[in-house]
């Protein structure tokens, strides 16, 4: 190799190592807000209470009770850089606008691979949580029923709520969409079915089927599926 080819081979070095210099200023220019996750997230809690429910879709005061159940029951830590409150706050934004990883990223200033891990974190807890919240009532009768529930209960003796499907938005593999298009409606929607007592509380949900279903299959299906927890009206009705 004569002096010219060795100048030559130095300066494609030269542009490479330089192109991911470059590459590197861009990365870290990526995520160059004034206002990090945290700052966003605690602006959202002590700003004012109609920006904390238009932007996580949840009033405030139900915002901090839920983050303080979650770390009492250990369903959800705070981890090196990204508190219990700043996971919710994204989780809450992603569900609540349909918004990418990539939005939210930018906003509070995390890698897409991290918003993606808190996101999974917080709705594992979530699951959690609705295992303990949507439970079947068998009162009969509870303190902050109206009069006219109180009516309708005498009337549908031995009824434990009322039952309905309704279809809910649903992001699927694109193998599994045409099953998922739900009755004519372009996007891809999940069938889901719930009850709610006399006092407008979901008491059981049953999700995860494709949109063409009918709402008298999925019921066949939960009712006769010993592990479903369907709550049967009480014997005798």
């Amino acid at each position: 190799m004569d002096s010219d080819d060795e100048i030559i081979v130095f300066m494609v070095i030269c542009w490479y190592w330089l192109q991911l210099a470059l590459r590197g200023n861009e990365r870290i220019r990526d995520l160059n807000s004034a206002l990090t996750g945290h700052a966003y997230t605690q602006e959202l809690l002590h700003g004012s209470s109609t920006q904390c429910h238009e932007i996580m879709r949840i009033s405030r005061d139900a915002f901090v009770l839920l983050c303080n159940h979650f770390i009492q029951n250990n369903w959800l830590q705070c981890s090196r850089t990204i508190s219990v409150q700043e996971k919710l706050a994204m989780f809450f934004i992603v569900i609540g606008h349909n918004e990418r990883f990539r939005v939210v990223k930018r906003r509070f200033q995390h890698s897409t691979e991290t918003v993606h891990r808190c996101f999974h974190e917080v709705l594992n807890a979530m699951m959690n949580f609705a295992r303990e919240v949507i439970v079947p009532t068998y009162t009969n009768e509870a303190p902050n029923t109206s009069e006219r529930h109180r009516k309708l209960k005498e009337i549908f003796l031995g009824a434990i709520g009322a039952l309905d499907g309704t279809l809910i938005h649903a992001v699927v593999a694109a193998d599994q969409q045409t099953r998922y298009r739900g009755r004519g409606k372009g996007e891809c929607y999940q069938n889901v079915l719930a009850i709610c007592d006399f006092n407008m509380v979901f008491t059981f949900a049953w999700a995860g089927w494709e949109g063409i279903a009918h709402d008298l299959r999925v019921l066949k299906e939960v009712a006769f599926n010993q592990t479903s927890g369907f709550p049967f009206p009480p014997i005798g009705f």
